[in-house]
């Protein structure tokens, strides 16, 4: 679903850019706005992932869609920064692909056990492996595991 895009490269492209935009905020916001706009499309009946320059209405899909992740956002910046909680590889791995697996709940609903066992083991492994890459090939790698998660979670039953 998400390779018969054909414009699918650019769109991860721009959506790791939003990836690394996340510690200052504005990339939860587009990141949810952007996975919100595709679930509905998906749900549609769209082949095709939505554009980016729609910017205003990605912007106000993420801000109703990010209340979690800005919550979560704004815990890690206080236990890092006032109860000075050292911030470990492992640690961030879990809690970021715990954030993006709640989030994509949120979004989705629940659709069983085996899509969320699959998805959040596909979003891990991203995560975990992520962070070796370079900095371009870390960003694209999650947010394309975002992507499939998200689908995962949102296809219906047959």
């Amino acid at each position: 679903y998400i390779f018969s895009d054909n414009e699918w490269f650019n769109k991860v492209l721009i959506g790791g850019f939003y990836f690394i935009l996340i510690p200052f905020g504005i990339g939860v916001i587009m990141l949810n706005g952007f996975l919100a706009e595709f679930m509905v499309g998906m749900k549609n009946g769209e082949r095709s992932m939505p554009y980016w320059r729609n910017t205003k209405t990605i912007f106000r899909a993420g801000i109703r869609r990010s209340s979690l992740s800005l919550g979560l956002l704004v815990v890690c910046y206080c236990s890092l920064f006032f109860l000075s909680i050292p911030v470990t590889i492992p640690g961030t791995v879990l809690l970021l692909s715990t954030a993006i697996t709640l989030n994509a709940l949120s979004m989705t609903g629940y659709n069983g056990i085996t899509p969320l066992v699959i998805s959040l083991g596909l979003l891990l492994t991203a995560v975990s492996i992520g962070w070796m890459w370079i900095v371009v090939g870390w960003p694209l790698l999650i947010f394309l595991a975002m992507l499939v998660q998200v689908y995962l979670l949102g296809v219906k039953k047959n």
